[in-house]
């Protein structure tokens, strides 16, 4: 493989990944490209879960605090105000935290592949037919002769005190497959301080 194939390769894969962002503030929804949304209300919490292009934002809130997660293809953030965290999707990827106020504990654990082409289609029939069966929140762009083709997946979980949401994005420009499984919990006795933990 030649040294042009590498370049090639490596803009290719830093194109197709996704980038965590964590914020402690409700973001604005002109801010995003929204293409399905889903509202849950339980006793402990309400969570608003959009579905953006290649990407998607959960807004968490219980009580007077918020804890908004932003997986995207940008890594630039859409404003810094209230930024806590920012954690490219690379590889395989856990991180937890107790967000400020003490009451929001949150777990995400990502997975970043890439895949043949045959690989990649069957993985994409597969999921696509999954989330057909159990009525996903899905969205998806066909490929065009102007721009490759996406899907992505929100399985949402609601818990009483906890959402949980497992979500698969796929890129067909890249072969890109990123799956990622987030806990929100409300903590009944609110930790003091904000604690995060490094990612490992």
């Amino acid at each position: 493989m030649n040294a042009s194939t590498m370049s090639n390769r490596t803009k290719q894969r830093r194109a197709g990944g996704l980038t965590l962002l964590l914020y402690q503030r409700t973001l604005h929804p002109e801010l995003f490209r929204i293409n399905a949304t889903e509202k849950v209300v339980r006793r402990g919490y309400e969570a608003d879960v959009w579905l953006i292009d290649g990407g998607h934002v959960v807004t968490f809130t219980a009580g007077k605090n918020t804890l908004v997660e932003i997986i995207m293809t940008s890594g630039e953030a859409p404003t810094d105000r209230g930024l806590l965290q920012t954690i490219p999707c690379r590889g395989e990827k856990y991180y937890e935290m107790t967000a400020p106020g003490g009451n929001i504990r949150y777990m995400i654990s990502t997975q970043e592949e890439q895949l043949t082409q045959t690989l990649f289609e069957a993985t994409r029939h597969e999921i696509a037919n999954y989330a057909a069966k159990r009525e996903l929140m899905t969205f998806e762009t066909p490929s065009t002769a102007e721009a490759p083709g996406t899907l992505s997946v929100l399985d949402i979980e609601r818990r009483s005190d906890e959402l949980l949401i497992q979500s698969f994005h796929l890129f067909e420009e890249t072969q890109m497959v990123i799956k990622t499984q987030a806990i929100f919990e409300v903590v009944r006795s609110p930790v003091a301080n904000y604690t995060p933990i490094a990612p490992r």
